[in-house]
C-alpha cells in the first residue's frame, strides 16, 4: 500500500476548500508533511501561479483549473480488486450506504452527479481494513475485470470533502475528477463533463 505525495494531498486540500486561506504550517499539520516539504511546494506553486500570497505566510488558491490538471498528471489510481457479483444497483447501493469507509469514485460517482455516460459500473473506495469484508458482502474476487472494481483507500486522503448523493457517499468533486483523468480511455471526456456541470471547472 503506497501512501500519497505531499503535493497529492496539498493539491487535494486546496481544491476541496478553494476559498479558504491557508498558513504553510496548517497545510503541514493537515497533510502530515514536514514544513518544509509543505514551504517547497507552495514556493512551487507560486511560480507556476497556482496559489498567491496576499499577506505574509497565508496562502490562497487562484487557478483551480491549473491546480487540477498538475494533479491529474501525478495521479496514480491503487490497483483495483475486481468483484465477480450477482448483486442488483439496488443491493450495491444498500451495502455501499450503510458501510462506513466506502465511497464512490470514476465513472459511477460521475453518473450520479452528472447524469452522464450511463453506467453499469460500480468504482469504490474501501478504507483498508474493511476491504475484504465489503468484497465478502458483495461476492468474490476476480483476476479478470468486473462491473465492481475495489480501490484501497490507502491512508483514507481520499475521503477528505466526501459528499452523499441520493444517500449515497461519493468522494468529493476534485478526486472524482482527477481519479477519471487518471485512468485514461472516456475517462477524461467524463471528468470534463463532471467538471462543467458541477461548476469545478467554471473559469
Amino acid at each position: 500500500m503506497s501512501m500519497e505525495s505531499a503535493f497529492e494531498k496539498t493539491a487535494r486540500l486546496l481544491l476541496t476548500e478553494p476559498q479558504r486561506r491557508w498558513t504553510g504550517l496548517e497545510l503541514s499539520q493537515r497533510t502530515g508533511f514536514s514544513r518544509a516539504m509543505t514551504s517547497r511546494i507552495l514556493t512551487q506553486l507560486g511560480k507556476d501561479v497556482v496559489v498567491a500570497k496576499p499577506y505574509k505566510n497565508q496562502f490562497v488558491l487562484v487557478e483551480p483549473i491549473r491546480l487540477l490538471m498538475l494533479w491529474s498528471c501525478r495521479r496514480r489510481m491503487p490497483q483495483p480488486t475486481y468483484v465477480k457479483t450477482s448483486k442488483t444497483d439496488d443491493d450495491l447501493d444498500a451495502i455501499i450506504r450503510t458501510t462506513n469507509g466506502v465511497a464512490l469514485t470514476l465513472f459511477r460517482g460521475a453518473w450520479l452527479r452528472a447524469h452522464y455516460m450511463r453506467t453499469t459500473s460500480y468504482e469504490l473506495y474501501v478504507v483498508p481494513e474493511k476491504l475484504q469484508k465489503v468484497v465478502r458482502s458483495i461476492g468474490r474476487t476476480s483476476t479478470i475485470p468486473q462491473r465492481v472494481s475495489i480501490y484501497s483507500a490507502e491512508d483514507g486522503a481520499v475521503f477528505q470533502g466526501i459528499e452523499k448523493v441520493k444517500r449515497t457517499p461519493i468522494v468529493s468533486v476534485p478526486q472524482n475528477f482527477v481519479d477519471l483523468m487518471s485512468v485514461g480511455g472516456s475517462g477524461p471526456r467524463v471528468a470534463l463533463q463532471l467538471g462543467t456541470a458541477s461548476g469545478l471547472l467554471k473559469v
